[in-house]
């Protein structure tokens, strides 16, 4: 079993009920989207703040760990309700990440990162997806191909963000290790769809 799916497996195990609760309770996939995009934009105005007073880097993680939780249980509800569609799909994945995009950019802003290791890990996270949907309509699965996909990256971006109170430079170190390993997927993912398409 690979590691991504073994991942997946614990994750729903653990939000079962949570799934269960929200579409029991007629809370639509879309309107689970669109929450999860609003507290990144929450997160990301937070994190833009966060430099003049580091307490904000609190709620900046909750809000973000908020939105990753959001955004991992909308498609799950939308399959439990019957109510998976390709607009939902479309969007989920647009609005994932612009969200990314906004906390990024707030980060590389607010002065609290290197700029041009803050603008390293915004192109590298973006481009892990792009090779992934790229690589898609030629048959090949990158899904759990690399080394961070989001959800790598937004846990270490939390645990980071919560020890940036106490160690100032945390957010920053933080910020390299995501540059880095975005960058080291992205060449991965290359690499891997150039061998099975020449294979």
């Amino acid at each position: 079993m690979s590691r991504r799916r073994m991942e997946e497996e614990v994750f729903e195990k653990i939000t079962s009920r949570m799934v269960e609760f929200l579409s029991d309770h007629g809370i639509s996939p879309m309107s689970l989207t669109i929450s999860a995009f609003a507290a990144a934009i929450i997160s990301s105005i937070l994190y833009l703040y966060a430099s003049s007073n580091r307490l904000l880097y609190f709620p900046a993680a909750i809000t973000l760990a908020l939105s990753g939780f959001l955004d991992a249980v909308d498609g799950a509800v939308a399959r439990r309700m019957n109510r998976v569609s390709k607009l939902g799909a479309f969007l989920d994945s647009v609005f994932d990440k612009l969200g990314e995009c906004f906390i990024l950019i707030a980060i590389i802003c607010s002065g609290a990162v290197d700029v041009l290791w803050g603008s390293i890990a915004l192109a590298s996270s973006i481009l892990v997806s792009y090779v992934r949907h790229r690589a898609e309509p030629f048959g090949v699965n990158l899904k759990g191909v690399g080394v961070t996909e989001r959800a790598e990256r937004i846990i270490l971006l939390i645990i980071v963000s919560l020890l940036t109170p106490f160690a100032r430079d945390a957010l920053n170190y933080g910020i390299i290790l995501i540059a880095v390993l975005a960058s080291v997927t992205v060449a991965w993912r290359i690499i891997y769809v150039v061998y099975r398409l020449k294979g």
